[in-house]
């Protein structure tokens, strides 16, 4: 029940429903259609004929709010993302099928949601844009490098197998060492036998990673074993200290021997690596606008005000009370 929960906030959380369905008619009819642009382009996935390309999936997660692309980030990046919105694209594909975008409560929220983006971003790009300016984005980027300090960071994979009588198969330190033995065994035959057949590195490291998760799935006694054993991104002193020292002592597409930590026995993949630095600003640059935004949140409300005082006197409105229930 809990992970169905995460998927159904993680889908939610997808800047689809809000921005395309407004289009919904309009975007069911020409998905299957290929023009000459999206011909040469770079297609991530088809779902149902439907085309994603590589520039919409950038779009979307460049979209994302800070946080949720800081968790992805860490959980998966644009792969797991990409998961999330064909699920998410597959009930949108089903109520268009179903004519629900036609429902008029539905078009209604539509409409509501179209106006609410529309109000939102006018406010924060062009209204706020004299309080919060680039200008003063950057002056804090500069001032406060602190803040923006990136420590290193890895992406790996692991097998563990679960010893002192642990886990859902109980077992020996001896039992459960012999069992990751010959998946090392195994994974170690099979790398070296893509090397000897004139594989390049680029080639071996990605075979690496097949196998690896393959035996994840097959041996792998925690929870992350469905998905191959993927941690995700995780900051050094984010692991037990034995496993750390093992993965950030890796190089890049390299796998570990067998490391002993209080949990078991593990095999450690190391898929990539990112040294301590700053955060660029770029990347930066959305999260300093929020929470300036936030910081001076009564002077981005006067301005409104103001602005929409000015409009009204300049507009011609008529209000009848009388036909309001």
């Amino acid at each position: 029940m809990k992970q169905l929960i995460a998927l159904v906030v993680a889908l939610a959380a997808l800047p689809l429903a809000a921005q395309e369905a407004t289009q919904s008619a309009a975007s069911a009819a020409s998905t299957n259609t290929v023009s000459n642009t999206a011909a040469t382009a770079k297609i991530v996935a088809t779902i149902n004929g439907e085309q994603i390309t590589q520039e919409k999936l950038d779009g979307l997660y460049a979209r994302l709010g800070t946080q949720m692309r800081e968790q992805y980030d860490k959980n998966g990046g644009k792969q797991a993302f990409l998961e999330n919105y064909l699920r998410k694209r597959l009930l949108v594909q089903e109520a268009l099928k179903k004519g629900f975008d036609k429902r008029p409560d539905v078009q209604a929220d539509m409409e509501a949601a179209k106006e609410a983006t529309l109000f939102d971003r006018y406010v924060r790009d062009v209204v706020a844009s004299s309080i919060v300016s680039d200008a003063d984005i950057r002056k804090y980027y500069d001032e406060h490098p602190s803040d923006f300090a990136r420590p290193e960071s890895a992406k790996v994979r692991h097998i563990v197998v679960l010893a002192n009588g642990a886990g859902p198969k109980p077992k020996s330190e001896e039992s459960a060492l012999e069992i990751l033995k010959g998946v090392y065994t195994q994974l170690h035959a099979a790398s070296a036998a893509a090397s000897a057949n004139g594989a390049d590195e680029a080639t071996q490291q990605r075979l690496l990673v097949a196998r690896f998760s393959d035996a994840a799935r097959q041996y792998s006694e925690d929870g992350v074993a469905e998905k191959g054993g993927d941690l995700g991104w995780n900051d050094r002193g984010a692991f037990d200290p034995e496993f750390e020292q093992a993965a950030f002592a890796l190089t890049k597409g390299h796998m570990s021997g067998i490391v002993k930590t209080r949990f078991g026995y593990h095999l450690i993949l190391l898929e990539d690596k990112r040294p301590a630095g700053t955060e660029p600003f770029e990347i930066a640059q959305p999260k300093i606008r929020e929470m300036l935004m936030a910081q001076r949140a009564a002077d981005v409300v006067e301005s409104v005000t103001r602005l929409t005082n000015e409009l009204r006197a300049s507009s011609r409105i008529s209000v009848y009370p009388e036909n309001i229930n």
